[in-house]
């Protein structure tokens, strides 16, 4: 990344400026299932409405195989319409839990915690369509990997800030952050940009 060194400087200041205003609750550990649909359903998208939908799905299936057979058009019509990009995040979930049990034979990533954080991210990574901020919320929340999920609302304000350079996709602004955190810090980070991004309720927009 361009001027790498002082967007470093800048970030470590905002950090330390947002985690002020927003301190954390104290992080939940997911199943990694769980965190992977959670993910998927939360990017640019508040809290709250991200908690109704997952209270949602588990109403209506039994489990998340039985999410992973169902049409993505009935998942759509049991969730919502106009849950925003739901066709998108149906997709990737569906997509995700087909490639898992084909490769896992089974519908569970318990593997994944025998194995290094550095393998375990790469096997997320490799998942098709999967969003960035999806393969590091798992890992975040699931793996207690040093992740910082980024989402498109959250990288306006990182370019916004100065943080990042303007151009920067969500994949290098990602690894940027995550190199220049602390490992014990990322979420603090992640809890507190969020925040910030959605403070209104809804996300915020790339600066043009």
């Amino acid at each position: 990344m361009k001027n790498a060194t002082k967007h470093a400087e800048t970030l470590k200041s905002l950090s330390k400026r947002l985690i002020k205003d927003h301190k954390p609750p104290e992080r939940p550990t997911l199943e990694p299932l769980q965190a992977l649909v959670r993910g998927a359903m939360s990017y640019d998208v508040p809290d709250s409405k991200v908690d109704e939908v997952m209270t949602h799905i588990e109403k209506e299936f039994v489990d998340l195989n039985e999410l992973r057979v169902a049409t993505d058009l009935e998942i759509q019509e049991l969730l919502g319409s106009r849950y925003p990009q739901i066709e998108k995040r149906v997709a990737m979930i569906t997509l995700a839990l087909n490639a898992i049990f084909e490769k896992e034979h089974t519908l569970n990533l318990n593997r994944l915690k025998e194995i290094s954080r550095r393998d375990a991210r790469q096997f997320l990574r490799d998942l098709p369509e999967l969003h960035p901020f999806v393969e590091a919320y798992t890992m975040l929340f699931a793996f207690d990997g040093p992740a910082v999920p980024l989402d498109q609302s959250m990288l306006s304000l990182l370019m916004e800030e100065g943080a990042v350079e303007e151009e920067s996709t969500l994949e290098n602004a990602q690894k940027f952050v995550e190199q220049q955190l602390k490992g014990e810090e990322c979420y603090a980070f992640y809890h507190a940009l969020r925040a910030t991004a959605l403070a209104d309720g809804k996300p915020k927009k790339k600066s043009k």
